[in-house]
């Protein structure tokens, strides 16, 4: 066995691997988080560490033959939104019969996202939010987006019991926090309630999701699923409720459902757009009479994946920009750039004649030097980020675009444009439609939401109304292939530029 001394977060750690084994898997049996967008396919180039006497070096393509001493950067915190949204629809506190099971009964509502998971603990006798938890999500060291994690499922042996295992794992660590600062015992939990995108429940529940990713893309289940709390070994009553919200489609999961039935019926917003720019990127167009959605393949350059020196919300992202300089979350050392960081980047290169309209610059541009940074490497965007960029915008505005042609409609026709999760409400508007990520004819009627797949599932757990109101929004949602639309490609072309 090779032995490796590991320092991380002020402490030493010594663990063990196989000669010729790859440095990045016993990271990974050793619970080290790795960050690796790319799967640890060699691609990213997101996954190095500082190896002592050899420099930094890929974690994914590095094989430990003999007895190393290896430094990894300080774990960061994420920055996730977690409040409720103030377009959320009102409904009585009727929990349901799983409430009657404890004399202080209580249930936590879980937002799984590919990238951070959010918790809340729910006092079901009154509705109040005892506290609520904000994690990243662990899986994050086996691919940045849900198809690399489906692709580890497929050549790794044991895949899914591996990112079932992290995820229940990690949310039994939180649960056992939650459970602590309520004063309560894990038997009073009697209700978990889970929100989120259709291959996250998927591992969740332990189901290949292989099909999520191959043509026809077809889900294992879409339909609500009910199981008891010792069925997936959770921290909570045995024979606690557990719900996992339906989804729509493949792309389309219960965290958008979720999001859609949290919103108050209106006369002022009677038609209008919801988008969730996450890891993937969803959208809906909602009508009296029918929602019609879509998702595009949008999320992963926003959430750092495909950007050089990008990174997600977390402490040491560059998360605004402007003239005046740039604004650091956690106000330490610069260590990348996180999306909205991103947006405001580019927004400026192109007011500044950076960047032409067709997305060419001349030269990288060198946002940080090296000096000034965490890690004593400049950060700076290249072409090939500004094409990522292209891509990702491009492939929103095209959607929005299909899904009001879908529907006959104009932008004159739409109340609003919704914006949920927590990078729809930290972006800077102005710059988002500078660059054609967000549609300039909405300009004056954009409105942050936050994190509509947490208040949904908070709905769920609070009250068996909430099924009634999904089960109305699903019974008039129909999903649009953009793919298959005779004029996605046209649209696309045409919104790559800036």
């Amino acid at each position: 066995m090779i032995k490796l001394a590991v320092h991380y977060n002020g402490k030493i750690k010594h663990i063990e691997g196989e000669s010729g084994e790859l440095l990045i898997d016993i990271f990974r049996r050793n619970g080290f988080e790795i960050y690796s967008p790319c799967g640890g396919n060699g691609t990213c180039g997101k996954c190095n560490v500082m190896v002592r006497n050899a420099g930094l070096v890929p974690s994914c393509l590095y094989p430990v033959t003999e007895s190393i001493e290896v430094i990894l950067p300080d774990r960061r915190e994420a920055k996730v939104l977690v409040e409720q949204h103030q377009h959320t629809v009102i409904l009585p506190l009727m929990p349901g019969k799983s409430a009657d099971l404890s004399v202080f009964p209580h249930g936590v509502a879980v937002d799984i996202g590919t990238t951070t998971i959010v918790l809340y603990i729910v006092n079901l006798i009154t509705g109040v939010i005892a506290e609520t938890r904000a994690i990243l999500n662990p899986q994050a060291k086996y691919g940045a987006d849900v198809i690399t994690r489906i692709q580890f499922t497929t050549t790794t042996e044991g895949g899914i019991k591996i990112l079932q295992d992290e995820l229940i794992s990690a949310i039994n660590n939180e649960l056992i926090k939650l459970i602590h600062y309520a004063e309560i015992s894990a038997n009073e939990i009697v209700k978990i309630v889970f929100a989120g995108n259709t291959t996250m429940l998927h591992l969740l529940l332990g189901v290949n999701p292989k099909s999520l990713a191959l043509s026809p893309f077809k889900a294992q289940f879409l339909d609500e699923q009910i199981l008891r709390g010792d069925q997936l070994g959770l921290n909570c009553l045995p024979g606690a409720e557990i719900k996992v919200l339906p989804s729509v489609s493949a792309f389309v999961g219960a965290d958008i459902v979720a999001g859609l039935a949290s919103i108050l019926p209106s006369a002022k917003y009677r038609n209008y757009l919801f988008m969730d720019i996450g890891t993937n990127g969803e959208l809906a167009l909602v009508t009296e009479n029918s929602v019609l959605c879509c998702s595009t393949a949008a999320g992963p350059a926003f959430e750092g994946a495909r950007i050089s020196c990008g990174m997600g919300a977390v402490e040491g992202a560059i998360s605004a920009f402007s003239d005046d300089g740039y604004t650091v979350i956690g106000d330490e050392k610069p260590a990348g750039i996180c999306g909205s960081g991103l947006i405001d980047i580019v927004a400026w290169l192109c007011d500044n004649g950076r960047i032409n309209t067709e997305g060419q610059m001349d030269n990288d541009y060198t946002i940080v030097t090296a000096s000034m940074t965490a890690a004593g490497q400049s950060i700076s965007l290249s072409q090939d980020d500004i094409r990522e960029v292209q891509l990702a915008k491009s492939a929103i505005a095209s959607g929005v675009k299909i899904l009001l042609k879908q529907a006959g409609m104009n932008f004159d026709q739409i109340d609003a444009l919704f914006l949920a999760g927590g990078f729809g409400n930290y972006i800077n508007t102005g710059n988002a439609i500078r660059i054609g990520l967000l549609p300039a004819e909405l300009k004056e009627r954009i409105i942050p939401l936050g994190n509509t797949s947490g208040t949904g599932a908070i709905l769920a757990l609070k009250s068996v109304k909430f099924n009634e109101i999904i089960k109305e929004l699903l019974g008039k949602t129909r999903h649009i292939e953009l793919a298959g639309d005779e004029d996605f490609a046209t649209e696309f072309a045409m919104n790559m530029f800036f």
